[in-house]
């Protein structure tokens, strides 16, 4: 069985301080001088070898004792001190290796001053180490946590389980599914954070499944994962005897005979093991005999796991709800589980404290018990504003400490380092990557194989897989994460006083001497105080402004006047950060050990020259600083910088020896004018470029110029937008010109995403198309005007988005689109997503067969298609012949009077397809004659099509998944299908023209069963024909829930008798009907949002249209009910006072 991985926090980063004093450019600066300084050296790694050997066992001591914890403090401080000499050591090594430095017999102040302050850290390490025996502190115990006292069995007590219904019911459906994709015995994982209930769901779902399976077994494994151990558990609970076999193989032909032909479910609680071949081994012992549907529950905290031992599908373990988080409470913290306005000011208080533990039952259940039959409400605030992990310490924080004791020890560290971010704060996997790698908290890889960014991205995957963070959300195509706020707490907790935070508007309580990493928030008024407080913390190492919003009380002077003093005084800063200031000074040059600096979103007009004296910056962040125009002229000094974002700046040229920076691994933006244009020969150099590289004002380059082959090595470059504008002059270009550029600009074949944007030449190159580009998946073509032809991509692989964009000069989407397919390969094989937006001269969009005849499936995977503003295009490919096309937008095709279907089709079948929407066509007159044979159609959109005569037919056949219709701006479509409309329709919204109303008794709404969301949109006509009331009796079905009525300019009373016929109706919109007077009889009994909005007309609202479910009220402009709705003074005032939410204008 292989260990589960474990280790000190500090182990991980004396190694990094061994690593570093053992480097060939340390030792060959350090030796060789007329000092001691290298003797010194040597001493000082003796002692930090003594302090790793201690280490285990007081990272387990200071759980429990505050006077180790102290300890601990002192000798990571001490460590932390060694860091920063040896950060000094290699970066005067590295100025010296970039500037011009004369060496000199006389001595040297740098090495002169270095044996005192070895000499002062190996003073204070003495000190630490000689503690040692006092504490008991041995070398090289590790310790067991203590939460593994912990075991596990099949009973629960389901009246203390609550939000885990739906969670429940998944676990049972998979248990008694006859899918296990292709393994004989289904194995399903249940993954989550400590203490949010896995073991609690497992024993429910293992409860109420007896009955389908023939023997049953709970193993409770935790981290020692015995085969032996798990074979004599499942063997004693079948056979109800204890097993002392401890011959494995005995055991197993034992379990066999017992299990042969029997349908088992075992559940296997608290797994912790990774090993794949354990795993293996365990399953060879139940593979060969059990039945058919046998079935293993395996829980864990840890993602591999599931990856390794799941083939069912695994169950991530959520959260519970605010609402199921206060039953859980209230069963613990009142003796009869029930408040009912017994307890009034506890339940406002104990309502707090469950939203302090964001839904994690072992925190709820905990504080509960704790406050159990105390009624005291002194004492529940007390719990209110406590910290959770000096609240009942035996039983939440060790059930997360152990997920944190098994961490690897460098995991440990990047863990801690982000308590650096407030509850609740969104971080992005690629910028906390960063944060690790100036902060040092990434090993190098032995095998120099992987990047630091790529072990950073499988340190950040390892920790998300654990728990310890979870995924927020997506914005801009990025993912978020956050942590559970007692999550949060114990990265606190594990960082202690050498992290500080501050939120809102705090200020520093405490001293700052030992601080290396601050966060805040906003500064206020109280701004200089909280940077004053910075003077302290010489050793800072990060600095991090985090979400700043501007607000009144924010005064950017202040932070800058104060930054001013307080940079100069940071000299161990590695990580800067800042959002609020608008000049960035040059004592920044005196950062030396500066990694990471992010000003995005600043307003600098520009960077000091002396941040080309920063050589270890890494990373330089200047995204959407929008007043910036330059960068420094010597910014090719930086030979360690790897990333630099210049996204939406007004930087209009790139400096000078750009080829320099040989270690850039991004660079978001390269820009070109005419007076540099030869420095785009400079991004050869620059080889290991990845993620996306956008190349501004490509039309300034003279293609004569230009060397070939500047982009073809940049094998990890994903994304490149080649863009001829910023500075171009579109109507002197040259079209040969361009076409060279682009050729000279060929990227390598590992290229995934590719746009060009303003190119000017006549055509295309001809690697564009190329199918050696196997792993191009997007393409976006825009503005390219004067090109005629579209270029042959239709033999590209791996093509799934294909955008087209203002490519005037287009006539005809003909066969030179599709590619050369004489190998006999289907064009656009991959293709998912395909959008032609304002072609404006195109009028043809030829079905093309190939050399095959009509035997070619064109676009077998296309899911959707959007045409929009092409003027001129009369005719499309038949919609039909695209067996996977699922979403069709049609939009502006002003000239379009084709068929959706080839002509010929009669009820063509569309049998993927499930939106269509169909806007300003106003030649589109039918669909296929027939209908449209969609069984998975939901959603139909049809608006300004003038010439519509009608709707598919057979809707009610055909469309038996249709939920939303949308007709508008339709006045020839005289009545709904015959036979009606499609009978599972739950929104309908149409436009009732003059032809429409004349046959309103056949529309049939009475008969839509499913109908739940009515929308009528009056025209002028369609308003007269009608009459002055309405709905008519019998017109409406009495399922809808909400009814709007829109624009009736000749409707005067609203008919609540006939409303009362809609039982289930809760919300009523009226809007912009001029000449409505009032509402007859009562409103229907239901109605709980009531909307009146434009009807100057209306004089008053009887109170029996006010009815006590109504919960919502809007009224605006009615000026006469607005009169006498006044609040307070108005006439009906008391008629709606205790109306929930009002609104009156």
């Amino acid at each position: 069985m292989v260990e589960l991985v474990g280790g000190a926090f500090l182990s991980s980063f004396l190694n990094v301080l061994f690593d570093r004093m053992a480097s060939r450019p340390f030792l060959d600066f350090i030796s060789g001088k007329k000092n001691d300084n290298e003797l010194l050296m040597r001493k000082l790694k003796i002692k930090l070898l003594t302090a790793n050997k201690l280490v285990d066992d007081a990272e387990e001591k200071q759980m429990t004792s505050p006077t180790v914890r102290k300890w601990l403090d002192d000798l990571k401080d001490a460590i932390y001190c060694v860091g920063e000499l040896l950060d000094e050591i290699n970066t005067e090594a590295l100025r010296r290796q970039l500037e011009v430095f004369k060496p000199s017999f006389a001595s040297d102040e740098f090495h002169d001053s270095l044996e005192p302050k070895i000499s002062k850290v190996l003073r204070v390490l003495d000190l630490i180490l000689n503690e040692r025996d006092a504490l008991g502190l041995k070398e090289g115990v590790q310790h067991r946590p203590q939460e593994r006292n912990r075991q596990t069995t099949s009973r629960v007590d389901e009246s203390g389980v609550f939000g885990r219904e739906k969670d429940r019911e998944t676990i049972l459906k998979a248990l008694r599914s006859d899918d296990t994709t292709g393994a004989k015995i289904g194995v399903l994982p249940i993954v989550g954070m400590g203490g949010i209930g896995k073991s609690t769901l497992a024993q429910l779902v293992y409860k109420d499944i007896k009955d389908d399976f023939d023997v049953q077994a709970w193993v409770c494994v935790g981290e020692e994962f015995g085969i032996l151990q798990i074979a004599q558990t499942i063997y004693g609970r079948i056979t109800a005897q204890t097993s002392k076999i401890t011959d494995l193989d005995l055991l197993s032909e034992k379990l066999e005979k017992v299990l042969t032909g029997k349908k088992f479910l075992f559940v296997l609680d608290d797994v912790w093991n990774e090993d794949y071949d354990d795993w293996n081994n365990l399953m060879t012992h139940f593979n060969s005999c059990g039945g058919h549907g046998s079935k293993i529950i395996v829980t864990t905290r840890l993602g591999r796991v599931a990856s390794i031992t799941g083939t069912l599908s695994t169950h991530y373990l959520r959260i519970i709800s605010e609402d199921d988080s206060w039953l859980l409470f209230a069963k613990h913290a009142f003796t009869n589980a029930s408040v009912d306005g017994a307890h009034p000011e506890l339940e406002v208080i104990g309502r707090q404290i469950v939203k302090k533990c964001q839904g994690l039952p072992l925190a709820i259940k905990s504080l509960g018990g704790l406050l159990h039959s105390n009624s005291n409400p002194k004492e529940w605030e007390k719990i209110l504003k406590s910290d959770l992990w000096k609240l009942s310490n035996d039983k939440i924080l060790p059930a997360l400490w152990l997920s944190y004791h098994y961490l690897p020890p460098h995991l440990k560290r990047c863990f801690a380092y982000c308590s650096i971010f407030p509850k609740g704060d969104k971080f992005t996997k690629s910028g906390l990557t960063l944060l690790w790698m100036a902060e040092d908290l990434i090993q190098s890889n032995e095998e120099g194989v992987l990047e630091p960014e790529e072990v950073g991205s499988d340190y950040f995957d390892i920790l998300l897989s654990r728990s310890f963070f979870q995924h927020s959300g997506e914005l801009w195509g990025e993912s978020y994460f956050t942590m559970h706020d007692l999550i949060n707490d114990l990265a606190k907790f594990v960082s202690g006083e050498f992290c500080l935070r501050l939120e809102e508007n705090q200020s520093p309580n405490k001293n700052l001497c030992r601080t290396r990493h601050f966060s805040f928030m906003k500064f206020g008024g109280r701004g200089i105080q909280k940077f004053e407080a910075l003077d302290e913390a010489k050793h800072l190492h990060t600095l991090l402004q985090l979400q700043y919003r501007p607000d009144y009380g924010c005064n950017t002077l202040v932070l800058d006047y104060t930054l001013v003093d307080s940079l100069p005084n940071l000299p161990c800063l590695r990580v800067l950060k800042l959002s609020a200031i608008v000049e960035l000074p040059s004592s920044i040059g005196n950062l030396k050990q500066l990694r990471h600096l992010d000003v995005s979103g600043t307003s600098i007009i520009e960077l000091p020259e002396t941040v080309c004296t920063l050589y270890n910056l890494q990373t330089l962040l200047l995204f959407g600083c929008r007043c910036l125009i330059q960068l420094p002229s010597n910014l090719g000094r930086l030979i360690n910088l790897r990333h630099l974002n210049i996204h939406d700046t007004e930087i209009h040229k790139m400096p000078a020896r750009m080829c320099n920076l040989k270690n850039l691994r991004t660079l978001s933006d390269f820009v070109v004018d005419k007076q540099t244009a030869q420095r785009i020969g400079e991004l050869k150099e620059l080889q290991h470029l990845r993620g996306t590289l956008l190349i501004l004002g490509v039309g300034n380059v003279k293609g004569n110029a230009l060397e070939a082959d500047i982009m073809s090595n940049k094998e990890y470059l994903d994304q490149l937008v080649l863009t001829w504008g910023r500075g171009y002059d579109a109507s002197n270009h040259d079209p040969e010109n361009d076409r060279e550029i682009l050729n000279k600009l060929q990227p390598h074949t590992n290229l995934k995403q590719l746009e060009i944007m303003s190119y000017g030449g006549l055509r295309f190159p001809g690697w564009l198309g190329d199918p050696y580009f196997s792993k191009l998946f997007s393409i976006q073509l825009t503005v390219c005007k004067h090109c005629c032809l579209l270029p042959p991509l239709g033999q590209l692989p791996s093509l799934k988005q294909l955008h087209v964009r203002w490519m005037n000069n287009v006539v005809e989407i003909g066969s030179e689109f599709y590619g050369n397919d004489t190998c006999g390969i289907t064009p656009f094989r991959s293709l998912q997503q395909l959008f032609f937006i304002d072609m404006l001269e195109c009028k043809k969009w030829s079905y093309y067969d190939g050399s095959r005849g009509n035997t070619t499936i064109l676009f077998p995977n296309l899911r959707e298609l959007v045409l929009s503003r092409c003027p001129k295009l009369t005719e499309i490919i038949p919609l039909e012949k695209l067996p996977r096309l699922e979403s069709v937008q049609l939009w502006d095709l002003e000239s379009f009077n084709g068929s959706l279907a080839h002509v010929e089709s009669e009820c063509p079948k569309f049998l993927s397809l499930v939106h269509l929407g169909i806007h300003n066509c106003p030649n589109f007159v039918c669909f296929p004659d027939g209908g449209m044979d969609a069984p998975k159609l939901e959603e139909l959109r049809i608006s300004q099509c003038k010439k519509l005569r009608s709707l598919p037919e057979q809707m009610h056949t055909l469309l038996p998944s249709l939920q939303k219709l949308d007709v508008f701006g339709c006045p020839e479509v005289e009545s709904f299908p015959q036979g009606g409309l499609a009978s599972n329709i739950q929104d309908l919204s149409f436009e009732c023209c003059r032809k429409l109303a004349a046959n309103r008794s056949l529309w049939g709404l009475t008969r839509l069963n499913s109908l739940r969301k009515l929308k009528i949109n009056f025209t002028e006509e369609g308003g007269e024909e009608v009459g002055c009331l309405f709905p008519d009796e019998g017109q409406l079905p009495t399922t809808l829930t909400s009814l709007s009525i829109l624009n009736h300019s000749n409707l005067t009373t609203i008919q609540g008798k006939v409303l009362r016929q809609i039982t289930s109706l809760e919300c009523l919109i009226i809007n912009r009907c001029y000449e409505l007077q009032c509402f007859l009889e009562e409103a229907p009994k239901s109605l709980k949002n009531l909307t009146i909005r434009v009807c100057p007309n209306i004089r008053c609202l009887p109170g029996k249209w006010l009815p006590t479910s109504l919960s919502r009220l809007e009224i605006r402009w009615c000026p006469l009910l607005e009169q006498r709705f006044q609040r307070e003074t108005g006439e009906d005032w008391p008629k709606i006072v205790n109306i929930p939410s009002v609104s009156i204008i």
